[in-house]
């Protein structure tokens, strides 16, 4: 596999494209490119859809925070926070940096092969080029892990990378298939605080930090989150920093203490108290035990 990776060598962003030896056949769906960029104002970032040199491509690119361009069909979209765009290469779309704009972060996947062809039409057929995704959905929750397993060099042959294609895959159609139950209505304003806090979940963030990412002053973010989510900001930065430990206390062999450090906790004894509360047992504990405990609803005082 080769990649490269932009100016910034950090896991936060950088782009990484496939080149495998062992080549699958065409049909077979496969990730061809993958990754997270911030554009700032005076960035010339701009694709037409028929002036690229790569053909038989499918693009999914998920706007984190700030906002982007899309035309296609005729329209014009501005991309905000919680929204995805689709586009086939080739095919007559452009997706661009605004010059109005303030900045745009977002994270994408390239996909290959025949299967891929067939989910983005489908997609586009039931939602068209644009769909509103939760940040904490579990679409969006899959392709940061790919796009982290990447950076972690998890991913190291074109058969793990074309199961993870599959994968994300199957999670587009169920999210397609979802998309007219989904109850949550999410404003922009906490969008852009749930993404703030899926993307820096690993950083020492304060409830200030958040609430500024939203626009709301302080009292008055507390009050809508609470409204929208049933939780406060804080109980939800901690259910997503357990939720991530416990990821990988059953996933890899780190130490307590690093895999504290991974999910935004300096000290290792404050991790494993909050953990203990959370779950029910310490981390130790879960990572020896066969059973799978449940932490979708967490209630912390």
């Amino acid at each position: 596999m080769s990649s490269t990776y932009g100016e910034k060598h950090v896991k936060d962003y950088g782009t990484c494209g496939f080149l495998f030896q062992d080549a699958l056949p065409n049909d077979v769906a496969n990730i061809s490119v993958i990754g997270r960029e911030e554009k700032m104002p005076g960035t010339i970032y701009d694709w037409h859809g028929l002036k690229r040199r790569d053909v038989g491509t499918y693009v999914f690119q998920y706007t984190l925070s700030g906002s982007g361009g899309l035309d296609i069909d005729g329209k014009s979209y501005s991309l905000k926070a919680g929204e995805a765009f689709i586009v086939e290469i080739p095919s007559d779309h452009r997706y661009y940096f605004p010059k109005d704009s303030q900045g745009w972060e977002f994270i994408f996947i390239t996909l290959v092969g025949r299967e891929a062809a067939e989910c983005w039409r489908f997609m586009k057929e039931q939602s068209g080029p644009v769909l509103k995704v939760p940040p904490d959905s579990k679409l969006i929750q899959l392709l940061l892990k790919i796009y982290q397993d990447i950076y972690d060099q998890k991913i190291t042959d074109a058969y793990y990378a074309s199961a993870k294609a599959y994968e994300f895959i199957m999670e587009c159609y169920r999210c397609i298939r979802n998309i007219e139950k989904a109850t949550k209505d999410f404003s922009l304003q906490i969008t852009k605080a749930l993404s703030f806090i899926q993307t820096h979940y690993h950083e020492p963030i304060t409830l200030d930090e958040i609430a500024a990412v939203s626009g709301f002053s302080r009292y008055y973010f507390i009050k809508q989150f609470q409204h929208q989510l049933n939780m406060t900001p804080v109980q939800y930065l901690t259910k997503i920093r357990i939720q991530k430990a416990a990821e990988l206390l059953r996933s890899t062999s780190s130490s307590v203490t690093d895999i504290a450090a991974r999910v935004g906790y300096a000290n290792a004894n404050y991790f494993n108290k909050v953990f203990r509360k959370v779950v029910g047992v310490s981390a130790g504990t879960f990572r020896d035990s066969k059973d799978v405990v449940g932490i979708d609803h967490l209630i912390i005082d």
